[in-house]
């Protein structure tokens, strides 16, 4: 017997977003919310033998499933995509995916608020240190850096305006030895 996959799998979330609680959440409710009338899209258009726009949205399902770490969801789209591409489509398949699409949302549901995101002023010195050096960690690695992502370290973060400016063009052109520069000046 196959064991079944954890419906999401929020270490790994976590880890997508740099350990930001508050922004996976979000996500996860924004997910839910694109999501909770996916049986009723895919009923019409199977109906309507729209095969590729049910492939299409299914595709997309599994893409943002699985950088969220809803490992159910994503497991199961995995395998009804393959079905739509091929043309058919199975019911026990789709079935099977509308069931773990329902319970992955009910576990979304009630997760509890975390819609507090503190301010600069608000964080203690420990957080100020962690996100310092989450920011100079993604930096030294290039790893990219998308504007909600530096925005949301930038928050935490006390800098003043020349140097937040300063930090977030060189990091909105990719000028990552640039950005380490600024942030040294910053903290000195």
């Amino acid at each position: 017997m196959q064991e079944q996959p954890m419906v999401i799998d929020f270490d790994f979330g976590l880890r997508q977003l740099n350990g930001n609680r508050s922004l996976l959440y979000r996500l996860l409710r924004k997910f839910a919310a694109e999501y909770r009338t996916l049986d009723a899209r895919l009923q019409v258009m199977m109906a309507e033998k729209d095969i590729a726009n049910a492939e299409n949205l299914v595709h997309t399902l599994k893409g943002v499933s699985g950088n969220l770490g809803c490992t159910a969801v994503y497991q199961t789209s995995r395998l009804v995509n393959e079905e739509l591409k091929l043309g058919k489509p199975e019911p026990s398949s789709l079935k099977e995916l509308i069931e773990q699409l329902n319970e992955t949302i009910r576990v979304i549901e009630e997760l509890p608020d975390d819609s507090h995101t503190p301010q600069a002023s608000d964080a203690p010195a420990d957080a100020k240190q962690q996100t310092l050096q989450a920011l100079t960690q993604a930096l030294q690695h290039h790893e990219y850096i998308n504007d909600d992502k530096l925005n949301k370290w930038l928050a935490v973060l006390d800098f003043d305006n020349s140097h937040r400016q300063s930090l977030i063009d060189a990091v909105s052109s990719l000028e990552y030895d640039k950005a380490l520069t600024i942030i040294e000046g910053a903290t000195a």
